[in-house]
């Protein structure tokens, strides 16, 4: 280990491995979004398999999501990633301005236990 220190290619590797190593970590020690395992030692929780239903409520008119955005986002948005819900909110406020905008979220677990998110104006609070 002392030889591997001395050099900069060395010190570079040891580092490189270190930031690999501890990465992940960011997922248990800081995180709000219980459905991004994106950089998780969890590759295969049960976590991925939730089905999750966002609904955007544009001036009190139910938004189809799939008309409105691309493919790729309503399938992530459908796993429940609060920060693409929340562009996805964001982005409808800058294309109604002055209209609330408002998000639900609707995710059912394996266990099949169901949790609510969301339930207010996206134009005015900035997170899920």
């Amino acid at each position: 280990m002392p030889g591997l220190l001395r050099t900069w290619r060395g010190r570079f590797i040891l580092g490189f491995l270190l930031v690999q190593l501890l990465l992940p970590l960011r997922y248990y020690l800081h995180h709000r979004d219980p459905h991004d395992e994106r950089f998780a030692w969890r590759m295969f929780s049960p976590m991925r398999m939730v089905q999750c239903s966002p609904r955007f409520i544009v001036g009190g008119k139910l938004v189809d999501s799939r008309s409105e955005f691309h493919e790729a986002w309503s399938e992530i948005a459908g796993r429940g990633r609060f920060v693409v819900i929340e562009a996805m909110g964001k982005e409808l406020c800058a294309r109604h301005p002055n209209t609330s905008v408002r998000v639900e979220l609707e995710c059912l677990y394996l266990d099949q236990s169901k949790q609510n998110y969301g339930g207010y104006d996206m134009c005015q609070v900035p997170q899920l």
